[in-house]
């Protein structure tokens, strides 16, 4: 009973605001109710835009070099009489970034007459190169066109089977074909015993 009460007041308090001086009030009220939700939105957690997939970024040469050595492993340990094995990968030099480039050319040719009739060409090139930068949310920053991984400078692997010549061989071409490497960037050695 007292819901419905409840229910008519406020029903009956609606009504007066809908007349002409009500109304000022209800506008008043709802601009109030939506100050109000904005000042709370603020203490509400904020949900993390998406941003747009970036170019992966560089890994570091040692990243590099351990990536390597892993693979070299798994292919050095699968040769059979190899044992068990170490690798150690050099590397020459670190990456380099080759950046996407716009460029403005432009050609002026002039014609000149000389009082005997002889013809003279002139031509002028201007050329210019900007870097084409993209917006990464912390600022801008040249957009990478190819990354040129570090060359090789050699491969060490030391494992139990190096007394083998067949096996060592084996190592070496393998090694050899994997990176594109010539023998003498090659080190085979037998692994010491463990005391």
């Amino acid at each position: 009973m007292e819901q419905r009460q409840t229910m008519d007041n406020i029903k009956e308090k609606l009504k007066g605001l809908l007349h002409s001086e009500g109304r000022i009030k209800l506008i008043v009220l709802l601009g109030l109710c939506g100050i109000a939700l904005i000042l709370l939105s603020e203490f509400l957690p904020k949900q993390s835009k998406k941003q747009a997939p970036q170019p992966q970024a560089s890994q570091t040469n040692e990243t590099y070099a351990i990536q390597l050595e892993e693979k070299i492993y798994a292919l050095v340990t699968s040769i059979e009489g190899v044992g068990k094995a170490r690798v150690l990968v050099t590397l020459e030099s670190g990456v380099e970034y080759v950046y996407a480039n716009a460029e403005k050319k432009n050609t002026d040719v002039t014609q000149d007459y000389s009082e005997n009739g002889i013809k003279k060409l002139h031509e002028k090139d201007n050329s210019e190169n900007s870097y084409i930068l993209v917006d990464n949310g912390n600022g801008k920053e040249a957009l990478i066109k190819t990354q040129i991984e570090p060359k090789v400078k050699g491969v060490v692997v030391v494992c139990e089977g190096a007394e083998s010549i067949v096996v060592e061989e084996r190592i070496i071409n393998a090694v050899k074909t994997a990176l594109d490497l010539s023998s003498t960037q090659v080190c085979i050695t037998k692994m010491a015993k463990e005391k």
